[in-house]
């Protein structure tokens, strides 16, 4: 299976972007980025998900069973590495393990989206929500800490309702903007609040078909 070669582990070069985006975020917020034209990316090459142990490490508690938080940590070191098909499937292995787990059906939902393509399922992502629950109110009961029920809103709201794709991609990095700000020194929180600055590019590329 072929695998993405670079310079620098992507989990390792997603946290040395993440401060200088925030910075540029706070000299100017109200400028757009301005990515490169490089076209629509094609779909991350897959890898085995045992060579998850290979991307990178992290540190992310949750109050998932500890099976299912192992799957859930490896999700997110592939959605760190753009290894999103195998990141969706960790996240679905944690749910097997842990039924109840907010966060994994929540990372599943933002697998779905390739902020830095503008590229979204958003029928995917929705049906990974209503797998934990049917509703917004019964899945925000579901989650185990406030800090859960944090990331959780966040990604509600970047698929809530029937608002475009930028008002939502909006929504979403204001959400992740506070849960950053409650506790700067969380670097995941930090990485995906840089993650959604990015994807404010919305008039840079066309969505994903």
């Amino acid at each position: 299976t072929s695998t993405l070669v670079l310079p620098m582990r992507p989990t390792r070069l997603l946290r040395s972007l993440a401060p200088v985006v925030l910075l540029g975020a706070t000299l100017s917020p109200a400028a757009p980025l301005h990515p490169q034209h490089a076209g629509h990316a094609t779909d991350a090459r897959p890898v085995d998900p045992a060579a998850a142990a290979g991307l990178g490490a992290i540190h992310f508690p949750t109050r998932a069973r500890p099976a299912a938080h192992a799957e859930f940590t490896r999700g997110v070191l592939l959605l760190h590495n753009f290894h999103y098909p195998d990141a969706v499937a960790a996240f679905r292995r944690a749910r097997a393990l842990d039924p109840r787990d907010a966060m994994s059906a929540a990372f599943e939902a933002l697998a779905h989206t390739r902020a830095v393509w503008n590229q979204q399922d958003t029928a995917a992502a929705r049906a990974a929500l209503r797998s934990l629950a049917p509703t917004r109110a019964a899945r925000a009961r579901m989650a185990r800490t406030p800090r859960e029920r944090a990331w959780l809103n966040a990604v509600e709201e970047l698929y809530a309702g029937d608002l475009p794709k930028a008002v939502r991609d909006t929504a979403f990095s204001r959400a992740m903007a506070r849960l950053h700000a409650d506790d700067p020194a969380d670097a995941e929180a930090a990485t995906f609040y840089a993650l959604s600055l990015l994807g404010l590019n919305q008039a840079e590329r066309e969505p994903r078909a």
